[in-house]
């Protein structure tokens, strides 16, 4: 394992490209929303995992890329199209059909909290620090605060189905992330675009089953599929996997945090959603997790 790529410190376009990851997932929940008015919850699955590939593959091969070499690698390419395509996506979009937009955004706060303690033990160099455990403490209150209690007595009963899917995607991210660190250095284009071709596969049975029939789906739900197929799963990917390759995937994690403020932001400006003031004490919280989780010992 002495070829996995070395941890460097985020740079400003390691911000720049988890701002972008936050506005396009934060969007996401709300697109998906909308299209599932129209398509069925594999359809909109299906969709954003085959176009997302019809993208990024030639991408890939237009660009040059080759396939990535070696049996790790292929392994966290499996990986990937596993748990953070084609499973957390198909969780995500059976959850939205009865889970508003902004409370599935908020379970991707989850994925942090699950991301520290696996990156402590298999993800060299992201040890659980004392700044990280305080972090993990703050953003879980804020976390549990956003959900709300009847959220939270639903997850056990028959009700709470929606958000137990919903828990499931963020563990799926979670571990996806981990194995996408301990994937040994690659071009991530390249291993993005292996990624995608085996998560195609998987999804390949369900998408010829399910495939809108022509003139099923408006040509509005057709744009939003596309887009989310496109944007938020094809380039998203691609950052993605950017920025866990070269700056970890504790760093990459704080995405967990700011989605779900998005989501809900989202939810209330354009999906006719509620935001009450433990809504905004949550985010503040989980913000302030998020600082705390990231802070340095010694200042620059």
């Amino acid at each position: 394992m002495s070829d996995i790529v070395v941890l460097r410190t985020p740079t400003l376009a390691s911000y720049l490209m988890v701002g972008a990851l936050v506005l396009i997932w934060g969007t996401t929940f709300l697109m998906v929303k909308f299209a599932l008015v129209e398509a069925s919850a594999i359809q909109v699955a299906c969709a954003r995992v085959m176009i997302g590939a019809a993208a990024v593959i030639p991408f890939a091969i237009l660009t040059g890329r080759t396939l990535p070499r070696g049996g790790l690698r292929w392994l966290g390419a499996s990986a990937m199209g596993v748990f953070t395509l084609a499973l957390p996506m198909s969780l995500l979009s059976w959850a939205q059909q009865t889970v508003p937009s902004g409370v599935a955004g908020v379970y991707m706060a989850v994925i942090p909290l699950f991301v520290l303690p696996l990156a402590h033990f298999f993800s060299p160099g992201e040890t659980m620090t004392r700044m990280k455990a305080a972090g993990f403490v703050i953003g879980f209150i804020g976390v549990l605060t956003l959900m709300g209690w009847e959220t939270l007595a639903g997850i056990g009963a028959a009700s709470g189905a929606g958000q137990i899917a919903c828990l499931g995607a963020a563990m799926s991210y979670a571990i996806g992330s981990i194995m996408t660190r301990r994937t040994p250095a690659t071009d991530p284009i390249a291993l993005s675009a292996l990624g995608f071709a085996v998560a195609a596969c998987l999804m390949l049975p369900a998408a010829i089953r399910d495939w809108p029939e022509p003139g099923s789906l408006s040509p509005t739900t057709w744009a939003i599929l596309i887009g989310i197929g496109v944007v938020s799963s094809g380039l998203a990917m691609i950052l993605r996997t950017t920025i866990i390759t070269t700056v970890g995937s504790v760093f990459m994690s704080g995405v967990g945090y700011l989605v779900p403020i998005t989501a809900l932001v989202m939810g209330v400006t354009f999906g006719g959603e509620t935001l009450g003031w433990t809504d905004i004490l949550a985010c503040a919280l989980i913000l302030a997790g998020l600082a705390v989780a990231s802070g340095r010992r010694k200042s620059p």
